[in-house]
């Protein structure tokens, strides 16, 4: 239903705008709108996010391979119940509730089409949530580390393990 608001997908002149000064989000949708079979996974590197809000709960990242609380590393990817993401500020997979994430999830891939809020650049993506701003130089790397661990596993085991983050995406402000 807010879509007409999102000038930067698809910039009509609504609200005094430019028309057409947007990314053509339409077109490319006419193409794909994404895929949702983790073989595609973009990194957002936050402060953490609602990963279960309802627009983008069907398109967080799954470990499959880790089983929820049970303090063991199942996976072998060097975290810990790492379900759904990574939270560097409490070496946990935890991931804190913020707005600011929160956006910056949505505007890569809220869920589209389905009559809810807002919609993303792609619909079918999976989201790695990655709690790890900072202006701590030590706090982003290990965030990043987090994403390019789990990409180097996918990479070892044939995408068995880990994710193929794709992409990672930072807002330092």
């Amino acid at each position: 239903p807010e879509f007409e608001n999102m000038w930067h997908l698809n910039n009509t002149g609504q609200s005094g705008g430019s028309e057409d000064a947007d990314i053509d989000a339409p077109e490319a949708w006419d193409i794909t709108t994404g895929s949702l079979n983790n073989d595609i996974v973009i990194g957002i590197v936050d402060s953490g996010f609602e990963w279960e809000h309802r627009d983008l709960v069907d398109n967080i990242w799954q470990n499959i391979n880790e089983i929820s609380n049970n303090g063991i590393d199942d996976d072998e990817n060097g975290y810990i119940d790492d379900i759904n993401g990574w939270d560097v500020f409490g070496n946990d997979g935890d991931i804190p509730v913020t707005s600011h994430g929160t956006k910056v999830a949505g505007m890569i891939g809220a869920k589209g089409n389905n009559g809810v809020d807002v919609v993303g650049i792609n619909w079918d993506v999976s989201l790695m949530p990655i709690a790890g701003s900072s202006s701590s130089t030590a706090t982003v790397i290990s965030a990043y580390s987090y994403a390019l661990d789990n990409k180097l596993l996918w990479q070892d085991t044939d995408g068995v393990l880990g994710a193929n983050v794709v992409a990672i995406n930072s807002s330092f402000g």
